[in-house]
Order: structure tokens, then sequence, then C-alpha cells
């Protein structure tokens, strides 16, 4: 299985971005608050989500507030991975 494509909406700093083309080796790079960690954060908080449940991965989060992107709490968060299976 291999991740071809990420959507985040409304995860913390990603108020809607989709990174296509993902490459089996992919490094990030940016300047400090760029998003880096959090990005890295999704799969940390999906792994939390099928672990316990999703009440649970926000909780050790700080709670929905402290996940779900500034000025945008009345709106879902969505994460999408598109990957496909060899």
């Amino acid at each position: 299985m291999r991740i071809e494509q990420i959507r985040l909406k409304n995860f913390k700093m990603f108020q809607d971005v989709t990174v296509k083309g993902v490459q089996p080796f992919t490094v990030l790079v940016g300047a400090n608050g760029s998003g880096k960690t959090t990005f890295f954060d999704v799969f940390g908080f999906l792994r939390d989500c099928l672990k316990d449940n999703v009440r649970a991965a926000l909780t050790k989060r700080g709670g929905f507030k402290e996940v779900v992107t500034r000025g945008h709490e009345s709106e879902t968060i969505l994460i999408e991975l598109k990957y496909v299976c060899r």
C-alpha cells in the first residue's frame, strides 16, 4: 500500500490543503511554524482514532477546539488519504 494523495481540511493550521503525487520517499522542508510537525501528527491522530476512538484522539490533543482550524469551529475536520495497493 502506498499513499498517493493527502487532503486535510480544518486540521489545525491546514484550512484546506491537498498534497498530490506523494512519493515513497518524501522530504518536508519549511520554516519553523509552517506545519511540518502538524502534517506528521495527522498520522498520529489517525492511529489514535483507530487504536482507541476519535474522542480519545481529540482529548489527547487538547480537544476539538485545539485541533480544528481557528475560526472554523462550526465545521468538521476532514482527513482524506488516497492510496494504491500493490
